[in-house]
């Protein structure tokens, strides 16, 4: 049982470390999102491919100030 729990622990932290970047990357998709700081005022994101496309960029160029570790630990929901 003990032997399981490391073999669990190990395949872990190798894929935390192998998908770290694009975890991050989409945590801090994520809390932009969530924070609201590409929304564009009486646009229409379900009709303009235009609008969407704009907050789609605005959203992966969008750094939220936190810090890489922490934004890990919030998508493993550790933090």
């Amino acid at each position: 049982m003990k032997h399981l729990l490391a073999v669990l622990v190990a395949l872990l932290a190798i894929l935390s470390w192998t998908f770290a970047g694009t975890i991050v990357e989409l945590e801090t998709y994520r809390s932009a999102n969530a924070q609201g700081l590409c929304h564009i005022a009486n646009a229409d994101y379900s009709g303009d491919a235009g609008a969407r496309a704009q907050r789609e960029r605005c959203l992966a160029a969008t750094h939220t100030g936190t810090s890489f570790g922490r934004h890990l630990l919030n998508a493993l929901g550790w933090f």
